[in-house]
This record gives structure tokens, C-alpha cells and sequence, in this order.
């Protein structure tokens, strides 16, 4: 069955977060590669303002994941995105006004709160897609969001000016400006109530984060999943330009190149396995997920010892296509395994969790990568890349098919 017919069976609850997902996620990519730029160059400040603002900003993430976590399986996860979509506006907002130090942390810490809170986000996607169509709409998600950032940076580079700084507030301000249009937009989005496993009774199921992570088959899922993560989608900013450009010989235009051929080889790919993703047991997904990654650092590695710039070139290009078609099975896979180990009564919290172990990922990424890379052991590093993934993927083939349920949790359209 083809994208576009399952497209049109998605409920129009699934579809308006598709779009709505296409709206934030090109405001974010109208300031997502500038914050450095903006900090050291525009304001003037130190590049350790800038880096600890991210830094911050990661912390904060952490923060507020768990918290959106708990007030969705109190309220809601429609109302909990809202609130944290408007959090997220005051963080860039904030951006746009800071001069000095202490306004970008803060602006930081706030974003990042708004950010975190968007698990309640993950936790709506969940509720409002059909049974068997799970994995099909995370991973339409990510494709639909990757696009969208895209496109918001190249809007970015054709509008952005050093030397005036007013070019830059404005981008802040609309990134802000499309968090809150997605916030009122998603009043119109119809969330259907999710039968589960529970038996019913006249007192609310007791629901707590010791619940969560007493269940030691989803830790082992939070320990692969977050670890898959760190070596992988962490490296694209940080550890993989690092590696091409000062040991693979890969010019920055050239870099630019690469990151493009990433995005379309996760379009692509969306559509070519478009029935896989749709049929696989998320389990699986994931396995394939690592073992294409694993594939992809060997030829990166490969590709630094070999002599010649177009043959380099060319393994560089295959390595990130098998990056993008890995990148693909495992935002399709991942998120459908967390919300089917999850109890309707405790999805908030599961999705939380998840994106706690996604941020301390993204956070361990490049500071792996920066210590290794910067002391020159690259090829060492990439190596070290491809065990983990591979190892992880063996682990998850053996061991994560008991862990998924046989049968979930069935879902009413919206």
C-alpha cells in the first residue's frame, strides 16, 4: 500500500499533527545552527556563553520531560503540549532580547523547559494514530520535521546578516511565533480515548515514575535506545563534521553537501520503505536500525584511508545515505516500542522517559566526540562507533522481541 493511501486512512486528528509538526519544526530550523554566531559575533560576547546556553538548554530538557510526563497522565497530553509550545515561545523569545550572559542562559533554561515538555507531543502522536499505522506516523514525523528544518535554515542563510543584529531577533521571534500558532492551532485536534489492558474500575490506577522504572524490560529498551542514539543522530553536529572535515578531507562546502544528501536520503527512504516500516515489529526496526549505522562508521572509516578525492567522496555519500535510511527505521521503531510497553494510565511518563534518555544522549554525543576528536583519535572514535552500534543491535535481536508485547493496545479513530 502506497504512502499516500495510508496517508488518507491516518484519522484527521494524525494528519493535523503532521502539519502542525511541519510548522514547528521549520521555526526551529530558522535559528537552529546560529545560536553561536548570534552569542559571539552579533552580541559580542565569549563562545562559552553560547555553550553554555546549549548546555543549559539540554539541562532544562531533562528537567521538563519528566514533568510533562506526569501532567499528561494527569490531564491530558493536549493541554501539556500547549503549555510547554508556550514555554518554548518565551525561550526564544527570550533570544531575541538577550544582550549579556545571564538573559541567553535563561533564555536557555526556559526553551529547554518548552522542549522537554514536548514529550507529551510523542505521547499525542500515540493516541491519535490507528493500530498498525504507529510506526508509520513517527516516521513521517521525522521526515516531515527534517524537511521542515531544512527549509527554515535555508530561509535562515538567505535572511541572516552579521551586521545587523535586528536580522536575527526577527528569526527568533518567528521561531517563537510558530510555537504559538502550532499551541492554538492544536485546539482543533481531537485526541481519542485509548482502551488499554487496564482492567476498568471506579478508582484511578496508581501511577508514579517508580512504576516506570521498575519495569526493567522498558530500562534495558531506555539503555539501548539512549546509548543507539549517543552514537549515532548525537554525531551529526558534533563528532561526523568534526571527523570529515579535519581527518576525512571533506571541504565545509562540501559538508554542507552531506548534511543535504542526509535529509534526502531520509525522505527517500521514508517512501521506498514505506511498507517495511509499516509491517516490522518495532523491535526489528531498531536492530536494523544499528546494524546500518555500524555499517555506515566502517565506511566512514574506510573512506579516510583511501586515496583520491572523488572515490573518498563517493564512500562519504554512500555512508551517509546508509546513515539516513538507518535514521529512518529507528525514529519509526523506537517511539512505537516506548508507547507499546506503555499502559494507557502511564504513557505520559513512558514517552518522559524516553526523552529524558534522548536528552542525556544528545549531551554525551558531542562530549565523547569533542575529547576524542580533538586529541586525534578519530578513526579510533569511529570505530568505537561501529562496535557500540552493531553490539547494540546484536543485543536488541536477541533479547528485545521478548520484551515487546504480542499484541497492543488498540486505538479509536480521531
Amino acid at each position: 500500500m502506497s504512502i499516500t493511501t495510508d496517508l488518507r486512512r491516518l484519522p484527521r486528528s494524525s494528519r493535523r499533527l503532521l502539519l502542525l509538526n511541519l510548522v514547528n519544526n521549520l521555526g526551529t530550523g530558522l535559528v537552529m545552527p546560529f545560536l553561536l554566531v548570534y552569542v559571539h559575533e552579533v552580541r559580542g560576547l565569549d563562545v562559552t556563553v553560547a555553550t553554555t546556553a546549549l548546555t543549559v538548554f539540554s539541562g532544562g530538557a531533562v528537567l521538563g520531560a519528566p514533568l510533562a510526563g506526569r501532567l499528561v497522565d494527569r490531564a491530558g497530553a493536549r493541554p501539556v503540549t500547549v503549555v510547554a509550545l508556550v514555554v518554548q515561545a518565551a525561550g526564544y523569545a527570550g533570544y531575541a532580547f538577550a544582550t549579556g550572559a545571564v538573559g541567553f542562559v535563561a533564555a536557555g533554561a526556559v526553551a529547554g523547559l518548552g522542549v522537554g515538555g514536548l514529550a507529551a507531543w510523542y505521547a499525542m502522536q500515540a493516541e491519535c494514530a490507528p493500530e498498525g499505522l504507529v510506526s508509520v506516523v513517527f516516521g513521517l514525523s521525522y521526515s516531515v520535521g527534517n524537511t521542515a528544518m531544512g527549509l527554515g535554515g535555508v530561509v535562515a542563510a538567505a535572511v541572516v546578516s552579521v551586521g545587523r543584529p535586528v536580522t536575527f531577533q526577527a528569526l527568533y521571534l518567528a521561531d517563537a511565533a510558530s510555537c504559538l500558532l502550532v499551541a492554538v492551532l492544536l485546539r482543533g485536534v481531537r485526541v481519542p480515548e485509548r482502551t488499554g489492558t487496564t482492567p476498568p474500575s471506579p478508582r484511578r490506577p496508581r501511577t508514579s515514575y517508580a512504576v516506570v522504572y521498575r519495569d526493567t524490560g522498558f530500562l534495558a529498551v531506555l539503555v539501548i535506545g539512549g546509548v543507539l542514539l549517543a552514537s549515532s543522530f548525537a554525531q551529526l553536529e558534533s563528532g561526523l563534521p568534526a571527523y570529515l572535515t579535519q581527518e576525512a578531507g571533506v571541504t565545509p562546502r562540501q559538508l554542507g553537501a552531506v548534511f543535504a544528501l542526509d535529509t534526502a536520503a531520509v525522505l527517500v527512504s521514508q517512501v521506498l520503505l514505506h511498507d517495511l516500516l509499516k509491517r516490522a515489529r518495532p523491535t526489528r526496526l531498531v536492530v536494523g536500525a544499528g546494524g546500518l549505522w555500524a555499517g555506515s562508521w566502517s565506511l566512514l572509516l574506510l573512506a579516510a584511508g583511501w586515496d583520491g578525492a572523488v572515490p573518498r567522496l563517493g564512500l562519504v555519500a554512500t555512508a551517509v545515505i546508509v546513515f539516513g535510511v538507518a535514521s529512518t527505521c529507528f525514529v519509526a521503531g523506537m517511539p512505537a516500542l516506548v508507547n507499546r510497553l506503555a499502559r494507557p494510565e502511564t504513557r505520559g511518563r513512558y514517552n518522559a522517559a524516553w526523552s529524558v534518555a534522548k536528552s542525556v544522549g544528545f549531551m554525551a554525543g558531542p562530549l565523547t566526540a569533542g575529547a576524542c576528536v580533538g586529541a586525534g583519535h578519530g578513526k579510533a572514535y569511529l570505530a568505537g562507533l561501529g562496535v557500540v552500534c552493531a553490539a547494540l543491535a546484536l543485543v536488541h535481536l536477541l533479547f528485545g522481541t521478548r520484551l515487546e508485547p504480542a499484541n497492543s493496545p488498540k486505538t479509536t479513530g480521531g
